[in-house]
Formats: structure tokens, sequence, C-alpha cells
């Protein structure tokens, strides 16, 4: 077991779903990891992972480019919306080079709840189009 992962220390495909509070809690672990490249707070009862990829500063001003994605956990139905924001501020010409690949926050994210026997929620549009398939 680690902290990520459920406490009954299952891994059947679909899990019993764990607490809100635990599922909250393995995501702040998550966050603490210095693996992970984000932080993880809990704002507004939404739990947000920031990512903050670059932050250049310079002579002649300065930049700073975040990504921001946010969960907010249903636990009536043991689901989560997701939401994700990209800011960039930037004052004067100051520059400086950087990688972002927003699954280096994401995936750590979906793995998690998905240990914990959480889905994202279906929109109503995927649901249509998964009853044309089904």
């Amino acid at each position: 077991m680690t902290a990520t992962t459920p406490p009954d220390g299952s891994s059947a495909a679909t899990p019993a779903p764990s607490s809100p509070e635990v599922v909250t809690e393995a995501l702040l672990v998550l966050g603490r990891d210095p693996a992970n490249p984000f932080t993880v707070a809990v704002e507004g009862g939404r739990i947000v992972a920031t990512w903050v990829y670059q932050d250049a500063r310079g002579m002649l001003g300065s930049s700073r480019s975040s990504y921001r994605l946010r969960i907010t956990l249903l636990p009536e139905t043991h689901e989560y919306k997701r939401s994700e924001i990209n800011t960039e501020r930037s004052v004067g010409t100051a520059s400086g080079s950087y990688t972002f690949n927003s699954a280096k926050v994401v995936g750590p994210v979906k793995r998690t709840l998905a240990a914990h026997g959480w889905h994202r929620r279906r929109t109503a549009l995927g649901k249509a189009i998964r009853g044309l398939f089904s």
C-alpha cells in the first residue's frame, strides 16, 4: 500500500470507492511527492493541482506560465468533474525555455482517482455518443 492507493490494498479492476476524505488526502500526498512537477491544494471545495512550468525573470521583465487541473468530487456517485486552466503572465520581454505536457499532471491524478474507485463524470454529449455505439 502507498499513500496514493486505497487503504484496503484492493487491486481489483473496480475497487470499492474510497471516501472523499481519503481520496482528497491521497491527492494531497501525491502533490507532496518530489517526483511530480506539481503541488496539490484544496481551494473552495475543489482539489487543485498546479504546475508552474515557466517562471523566468530577466533585466527586461518577467514571465510566468502555469497549468491548473481542478477536480470536483461528486460523492453521491463517486464521480469527479475536471477542468483545466493554462495561464500566462508577462511583463516586458523576459524569456525562458520550458517543456510542458499536461499528462504529467493529469496522468498521476487520474491513476490515483481510479485506484480509489472514482471515475470521471460523463458529459451529456459523451453519454449520447456512447449510446450510439452500444
